[in-house]
């Protein structure tokens, strides 16, 4: 998503007519999942259930596109995830989750009669149902392991996983290999979970998300990291990193890919669990400020 760019064979760049299509195609590509959550290091308790709500608010300062106007398009989006979960026992967790968002629309693959940048809009990303499958004595383990497997079902709407696919089309002359408009109406997530407790209350948790479409082209591999430290028995401070590095079979030059880092903190107050996430986009097409929150509560 950046300068490494895929240009057509005898192309010099992008002329007076396409430019316009060129901003707009860098404005779809979709938005950074500042509301989601690392698993494998709170689930529910066993026998109850869990609620949780995030938000997230991000701004994305797109990259200038060869021969176009200098000036960076923006967008801003709010995203927000409800979620609930229960846990039957110590070591599987069910969940449902809905995400939606406030953001510019996330049309299929534009052409080059429909070059206009879409306007911002109230959108829906269907439903996931979330199965997590984590060591019962993960507490006790210097090194731990787990799995989640997430299908999800978008109904065709205008929010849908960040999967890429080739782009065919490559109706811009600057545009890349590939692009984030997968549409799937169906499509699934396997994520490995490795997680360590090193001394003085410090926990890493890896998540390797590999995501593809059902019946469709398109897929992602999303890996994610938590680093934080234990201060006492209520607050957690630490940094989170995000990533989408493109295709499973094909990861991208590192300008193209989505890289964010978070500093987060959570805290617990009269039985619900607060978390509080500030952080930057690292690469070309995702360089912006990016906040998340949530709270959640055992019933």
């Amino acid at each position: 998503m950046g300068a490494h760019q895929h240009f057509p064979e005898g192309s010099r760049g992008v002329n007076g007519r396409t430019w316009p299509a060129a901003v707009a195609a860098l404005l779809l590509w979709p938005l950074v999942a500042a509301a989601e959550e690392i698993q494998g290091s709170d689930p529910a308790a066993p026998g109850h259930f869990q609620v949780e709500q995030r938000f997230g608010y991000e701004t994305t300062f797109d990259p200038p596109v060869p021969g176009t106007p200098a000036s960076r398009a923006s967008q801003h989006a709010v995203t927000g995830e409800t979620e609930v979960g229960y846990s039957p026992t110590d070591w599987y967790e069910v969940a449902l989750t809905t995400p939606y968002a406030y953001a510019r629309m996330n049309n299929t693959m534009m052409t080059p009669g429909n070059p206009a940048v879409p306007g911002y809009a109230v959108q829906s990303g269907g439903f996931t149902v979330r199965q997590t499958f984590i060591q019962s004595d993960r507490e006790e383990r210097s090194v731990f392991f787990g799995l989640v497997v997430r299908a999800i079902f978008s109904g065709g709407g205008t929010l849908t996983p960040d999967l890429w696919v080739r782009n065919k089309d490559n109706f811009v002359a600057a545009g890349p290999t590939f692009v984030q408009q997968a549409n799937p109406q169906f499509a699934g997530m396997i994520t490995p979970i490795v997680g360590a407790h090193l001394g003085d209350d410090i926990d890493v948790i890896f998540n390797g998300n590999t995501g593809f479409a059902v019946g469709a082209a398109g897929s992602s591999f999303e890996p994610s990291i938590r680093v934080v430290k234990h201060l006492n028995d209520k607050w957690t401070v630490g940094i989170e990193h995000f990533s989408n590095l493109g295709p499973v079979d094909h990861w991208l030059p590192l300008n193209q890919e989505m890289q964010t880092l978070f500093g987060v903190a959570e805290t617990k107050y009269k039985g619900f669990e607060l978390g509080f996430g500030v952080g930057y986009g690292l690469t070309a097409n995702f360089r912006g400020l990016a906040l998340k929150s949530s709270i959640g509560r055992d019933f």
